[in-house]
Formats: C-alpha cells, sequence, structure tokens
C-alpha cells in the first residue's frame, strides 16, 4: 500500500494545529506519516505534535515556506508527498479522493477543492464572499479549537453531508487550477524539477510554473490539476495574519515577476476554473470597481447579520449549497 507523507510547517498556532491534526487522524485512510517541521513556536505546539507520534524537525528560528518544506521533503518515506497548510480542515477521504484521480489519469500533482478555488469563476467567488461575510476567515488567528470547529459549522452546516455534496456535484471532474494550500505530489516529480525554489515565498505559482513549462520541454511530467471530488477548508491566510517572528533565512529572494516573465506567466496560466457558464452572469457587464463595491457591499451586509448562521440548521445550509452547486456548476 502507498504510503502519504503529509508535510506541514508550523509557527505557533495551537488552535489550528489542534483542529488540522484531528481532522488529518479522523478523515485520512490508508498509511500515511506526519511531518512537522516546527519553527521555533513558543506556545505548546511543538509538544503537541510529538506528544500525538508525529515526526517534528525542531527549528530554533523561523524558516520560510519552501525552505521548511524542503526539509520534511527531505525526511519524508513516502511515494506521495503532501505539502499542505496548518490551518486547513480535510474532508472524508481527502487522500484516497486526490490518489485516486491521479493513479486513474495519470496525473504527478493535483489538488482538492476549497474556498480559493471552486470549478467555475462565479461559484469560486460566491463561495469565498460566503466565508468572508461569516467574518471569520481574517479573525481566525490566536483562536481555538472549540471555535474554529464553530466557523466550519456555519460556514457548512454537517461537514461530512457537504462533503458528500461536493462529492456527489463534483465527481469524477479534473480541471487546470492551483490551490496551494494542498498539493499532493507523486515523490518522482522531486526526482526530476529538484526541491522548492527557496527564494520565492510563492512556491505554489512557482511549482505550477514549473510544472507547466517542464511539460512543454521535457514531456516527462503532468500539470497541476485540480480534483473535483475532493475538498479542504481554508481558514484563508491565518498564518500570514498571525503575528510571527520575521523569517531567519539568509537565502537570496526573489518575487514570482523576477524569476518568471509576463511573457511566461501569460503562456503558463491557467484559465480560472473549468470553464464559464454558458449563462454569461449579469454581474460580469458591470464595470470591475463597481463589481468589487457591489461585492464588499454585500459582504459586510452580510457580516452583520452573520449570527443567524448559528441557528440555521445543517439541513437548510445543505440545500443553499445544493441550489448553488446546480446554479453555478460547469455546464459541458
Amino acid at each position: 500500500m502507498s504510503v502519504v507523507s503529509i508535510i506541514v510547517a508550523v509557527h505557533n498556532q495551537l488552535g489550528h494545529n489542534t483542529l488540522f491534526l484531528e481532522g488529518v487522524r479522523r478523515y485520512t485512510t490508508g498509511a500515511y506519516e506526519v511531518i512537522v517541521i516546527d519553527n521555533h513556536s513558543t506556545d505548546g505546539s511543538r509538544e503537541f505534535f510529538e506528544a500525538a507520534g508525529c515526526r517534528v524537525i525542531r527549528n530554533r528560528v523561523n524558516l520560510c515556506y519552501p525552505e521548511s518544506m524542503n526539509l520534511g521533503i527531505r525526511e519524508a518515506k513516502g511515494e506521495f508527498l503532501c505539502l499542505i497548510n496548518n490551518d486547513l480542515y480535510v474532508g472524508p477521504d481527502w487522500n484516497g479522493i486526490l490518489i485516486d484521480a491521479m493513479n486513474t489519469h495519470g496525473l504527478d500533482v493535483v489538488s482538492p477543492l476549497g474556498v480559493e478555488m471552486m470549478p467555475t469563476p462565479e461559484l469560486t467567488n460566491w463561495l469565498h464572499d460566503r466565508w468572508a461575510a461569516i467574518g471569520r476567515g481574517r479573525l481566525s488567528t490566536g483562536k481555538g479549537e472549540p471555535q474554529l470547529r464553530r466557523m466550519i459549522r456555519q460556514m457548512y452546516g454537517d461537514w461530512e453531508a457537504f462533503c458528500r455534496e461536493i462529492q456527489r456535484a463534483f465527481g469524477g471532474l479534473l480541471f487546470d487550477g492551483l490551490h496551494g494550500a494542498c498539493v499532493m505530489m507523486r515523490r518522482s516529480v522531486i526526482d526530476r524539477i529538484g526541491y522548492l525554489d527557496e527564494r520565492l515565498q510563492a512556491a505554489d505559482w512557482d511549482l505550477y510554473f514549473t510544472l507547466r513549462k517542464r511539460e512543454e520541454e521535457k514531456r516527462d511530467v503532468r500539470r497541476y490539476m485540480m480534483v473535483g471530488g475532493g475538498y479542504v477548508h481554508h481558514f484563508v491566510r491565518a498564518t500570514v495574519k498571525g503575528r510571527r517572528e520575521p523569517f531567519a533565512c539568509t537565502h537570496p529572494r526573489l518575487s514570482i515577476d523576477e524569476k518568471w516573465t509576463s511573457d511566461d506567466q501569460r503562456r503558463l496560466t491557467f484559465r480560472s476554473g473549468a470553464g464559464p457558464a454558458t449563462n454569461e452572469s449579469a454581474m460580469s457587464a458591470i464595470p470591475r470597481r463597481v463589481r468589487k463595491l457591489l461585492s464588499k457591499g454585500s459582504r459586510q451586509v452580510d457580516s452583520v447579520l452573520a449570527w443567524r448562521r448559528l441557528w440555521q440548521s445543517p439541513d437548510s445550509i445543505l440545500r443553499l449549497y445544493r441550489r448553488k452547486f446546480e446554479a453555478l456548476a460547469p455546464r459541458v
């Protein structure tokens, strides 16, 4: 049986770490290991993971994301490597769904759906706005596991029922895309393209462009794809917004634009979502600036009324998602 090496970098955020590991233990299927790169946590996170039996790499300073991931990759034993954020909550059989898609379609790197990437731009915008309207995405830093779990309840109702609805609506769907908070890859990818470029903090985009270019030139890897049947919840920028020590890395740093030319980025970038719906949204005819103002206003109103979600039944939340999935799903 194939082993999955789940590699996660942490710097404090004990609440997120507790919920993350609880989800991994509950919903990961098959053989796996959890490798934690602890970047000088001072809130008990390192001790928590060690007591839970995870393999912990202790750092005395706070290292950047790609350098941390490379430390974990070097220690990993699995045939499959999952580079994952600690501010995630995974869905049932998340790893099995991703690996089945990789084996069925001969893929090398995949990600599940999430708030930041759904099968159509319209659905991505709606789900992202819903999470923003709840008002928790930017406020999750520093919260404990019970509070974070309540936020999942407000967003999805019955988490497992929601994930089954995702599987029903989008199972079997593949599309070009990027969800850098959860990246599943074959170890052979590292053998071909090397470790993450530690000069770029935007390691997800750099990996995407590297794979696309390698596919064009060598044809020995398959591009990064999104798997429609899987879903993970990302609390979105909780790590960035947390109070953290400055990165102690001494290597040079580059922006994505300094490594990849604008022509390269245009040529290699995916088309957002699985394709536009045939019935063009009326919002698309509104100028972008006005659209942003309308969207922001809608979120603010919804945030004021977010308390209502505390009393919404899981069934009513599921019905809401089912209607939106049917209305905004890809049209074949």
